[in-house]
């Protein structure tokens, strides 16, 4: 049985946050209804065609939902909205500011004819307030919320690769869903939800709001070092490759020079006798460090790591990363079968003995239209009739 079997969940869905998050439930098991526009689709179906002509984006986030065109400008249209939403345990729209409302299909409509519904809200910046007008976008947002700024070397700022702001906002809005749905375990009563890329960053933002407020401190641009610890973090090895270490302790820091780095003088130097004087110093530690491992090759200072006990790791591309040997002991690559060929995916990383996942397919545009429309109670000739009118 997987764990949100009998959850229904309608979805105004587009990009990545919220699909993304209601992937994730899909995964758990729920019935994922996605709600789009006739003949165009969610956008992330348009980025690029490199999987069988559909996108990476689409067959990333949008796996186990079924796909309904609707119409929601059309009367008929947004009543099928309608009979969906009524019932639905969960809707999700992630739409651009103030649309739903437009619409007809906020949650003050929802609940009207639902009241226990959960209706999750994922937005930029949230629904009030001096910026709740402004469209948020992954990019964006990493500007916003200061990312751009902390990130990169120090002679150029750079952005995450990652949509780390649209995966920050899905991981916020699953758990808050399920938060609700075992609230409404307990109590019986529905709620509004409104989860933000904006707030979901700031509390990603770990201990640099602490430096700022007790030192004044704000973060600057460090490459691949570390701002709170040093020495850490990859070095270039003479063979050309890298190895990545993390010195986290005093007796981190001890092994390091004695055992790895064959430097006992760094222990006596008082400028590197704490973390926070080895920060401070870091402008003359850390050529001393990369200097000393420039020396020798990767399985050198591998092995010498490895026996001193001290954190240490590759600097592997993408294709090392899926080949990796962990990857495939954690069986965290599976494919999906589709009538265009098999299309392997990265797994639900949660390892449960209990619990079970789904692995549906992606959906073509409007491939469950009729589905759902039969479940409903239409019969073929209505749901002709509402093709030709352009309500679905």
């Amino acid at each position: 049985m997987l764990a949100l079997d009998d959850i229904t969940v309608v979805s105004l869905e587009s990009g990545i946050s919220a699909p993304l998050c209601t992937r994730m439930l899909g995964d758990f098991g729920a019935e994922v209804i996605k709600v789009e526009r006739p003949d165009v689709g969610d956008v992330n179906r348009h980025w690029d065609s490199v999987v069988y002509g559909d996108s990476s984006a689409h067959v990333w986030v949008d796996r186990n939902k079924l796909s309904v065109e609707l119409n929601l400008k059309s009367d008929a249209g947004l009543e099928l909205f309608r009979e969906l939403a009524a019932e639905a345990d969960v809707v999700v729209q992630n739409y651009s500011p103030g649309v739903v409302e437009r619409l007809g299909v906020g949650y003050d409509d929802v609940a009207a004819i639902n009241e226990d519904v959960i209706y999750l809200n994922v937005s930029g910046y949230g629904r009030d307030g001096p910026y709740s007008d402004r469209k948020a976008y992954d990019m964006v947002m990493q500007g916003e919320t200061g990312l751009i700024l902390m990130n990169g070397s120090p002679d150029a700022p750079a952005k995450i690769p990652l949509s780390v702001c649209d995966i920050n906002a899905a991981t916020y809005g699953t758990i808050s869903a399920l938060l609700a749905l075992f609230h409404r375990e307990r109590t019986g009563e529905g709620q509004e939800l409104d989860v933000t890329m904006f707030g979901g960053m700031l509390s990603w933002l770990g201990y640099f709001p602490q430096k700022y407020w007790h030192s004044d401190e704000l973060p600057e641009r460090i490459g691949m070092r570390h701002h709170l610890l040093t020495p850490y973090g990859p070095h270039e090895t003479a063979d050309d490759q890298y190895v990545n270490f993390a010195v986290l302790s005093e007796a981190h820091w001890e092994l390091l020079c004695e055992a790895v780095l064959e430097r006992p003088d760094l222990l006596a130097d008082e400028r590197f006798a704490t973390n926070e004087k080895r920060v401070e110093n870091r402008g003359a530690l850390e050529p001393m460090i990369e200097s000393r491992i420039a020396d020798e090759p990767r399985d050198y200072w591998a092995e010498r790591l490895a026996e001193a006990g001290i954190p240490w790791g590759d600097v592997n591309r993408l294709d090392d990363v899926l080949d990796h040997p962990q990857t495939e002991h954690l069986d965290l690559v599976k494919e999906l079968e589709t009538e265009d060929g098999p299309v392997p995916y990265i797994d639900n990383p949660i390892d449960s003995d209990s619990l079970e996942f789904a692995a549906a397919p992606m959906p073509d545009l409007g491939e469950h239209t009729d589905d759902v429309l039969d479940a409903l109670g239409y019969s073929s000739e209505e749901r002709e009739a509402l093709r030709e009118s352009g309500a679905i």
